[in-house]
């Protein structure tokens, strides 16, 4: 395996560990006291359930210096859930995105809890009852465990913010998404933070995760104390819920430095802008999910995703060799030949909202990505 597989296998590792804290961290409750140690311990333990909700992740990579590597990548899901149980997987339908070398592509997950769909082009197919058994299984694994003191799903997956999190301040009041939050900053101890990484990695494979068998088992002391010397400015904002304590809307902030052999293979990168956002809407309001109609038999859908993968690999293997300017291709979903504005998928990504977990509707929206 060369240095630049390793290189993608290791954001892949980071991003899972990212969504799994946020999307997971599902924890609050408490008294409606003071400081900012006091509240982060509020918002991080304890337990308190969130059946359901209106949920936007991104992580979003800003390179600087590049002569190949132009304009952010970035990550995406959202889109509505809601809870049917311990140990099953939500109703839910998620637009998931992801943006690179001025293209775009996107595909939507829904699940009814029992079933599951992909949306992709503009054409819904189920997904074979085996692979949906796994990812409910899966599930299962990782919910399992009572919530309290910490020992919930994210210190199952060996996550435990209140070790990392340093020097806690209270900025200010803040409303989100129609409710009256208070705003934390606090420090990261990036050294507490990638032994917890490590944790997760070593845990994600036993406990049924889909595709952790594709991720390191883990990062060696000697890299864990090489990351840790070199990253820069890293920062942590949690909005929490001014009554129930519960995550209304959270941020990750950090840059790493890049320099030798890694720098010139990256067209001169000098150093990589890492952004993690997530933010819940309607918090514990009840949500409807729709499921897609006329299906397409998955097959196709196999065809269409082996096709966008092997673009996606000769677009970055490209840029990563150093050579000219290179897109996802023509047949990149949502590109149709031309690159993927920010302003483009600013309005996708508003109109997949307002669809409400909606299939019918999220498929209106994709004309949105070529400026239709």
């Amino acid at each position: 395996m060369d240095h630049r597989t390793r290189t993608l296998r290791w954001v892949l590792a980071l991003a899972t560990a990212a969504a799994s804290a946020l999307v997971l961290a599902a924890c609050g409750g408490g008294s409606s006291s003071g400081d900012a140690a006091t509240l982060l311990h509020q918002t991080f333990a304890g337990s308190h359930k969130i059946t359901s909700g209106n949920l936007s992740f991104n992580l979003t990579v800003n390179p600087s210096g590049s002569k190949t590597l132009t304009g952010p990548i970035s990550l995406s899901f959202s889109g509505p859930f809601q809870s049917l149980g311990t140990g099953r997987l939500p109703e839910s339908a998620f637009n998931v995105g992801l943006t690179a070398l001025g293209n775009g592509a996107s595909v939507t997950i829904t699940s009814t809890g029992n079933k599951g769909y992909v949306t992709f082009e503009g054409q819904s197919y189920q997904l074979p009852q085996a692979t949906f058994q796994r990812l409910e299984s899966s599930f299962a694994q990782i919910g399992s465990s009572p919530a309290g003191n910490g020992s919930g799903v994210l210190g199952k997956l060996g996550i435990q913010p209140l070790r990392w999190l340093q020097n806690p301040q209270v900025i200010g009041t803040e409303t989100v998404a129609g409710t009256s939050t208070t705003h934390i900053h606090a420090g990261i101890n990036v050294a507490a933070f990638l032994g917890d990484l490590n944790t997760f990695l070593s845990r994600a494979g036993s406990l049924g995760i889909s595709g952790a068998g594709s991720f390191p088992q883990g990062i060696a002391p000697a890299t864990r104390q090489k990351i840790a010397r070199e990253v820069q400015n890293p920062s942590f904002d949690v909005w929490t819920g001014q009554t129930d304590k519960t995550i209304r809307k959270l941020e990750i902030g950090l840059t790493l430095p890049v320099s030798g052999s890694a720098s010139t293979a990256l067209g001169g990168l000098r150093s990589a802008g890492i952004g993690v956002s997530m933010q819940y809407a309607d918090l514990n309001q009840p949500q409807s999910i729709t499921a897609p109609t006329a299906l397409a038999p998955y097959s196709q859908f196999q065809t269409k995703l082996k096709a966008l993968v092997q673009q996606l690999q000769g677009g970055i293997g490209s840029t990563l060799g150093g050579g000219a300017s290179s897109s996802l291709g023509s047949g990149t979903a949502g590109s149709s030949g031309g690159a993927t504005s920010s302003a483009k998928l600013q309005a996708y990504s508003v109109c997949i909202q307002a669809a409400h977990g909606n299939v019918g509707k999220m498929q209106q929206c994709a004309p949105l990505l070529n400026g239709q």
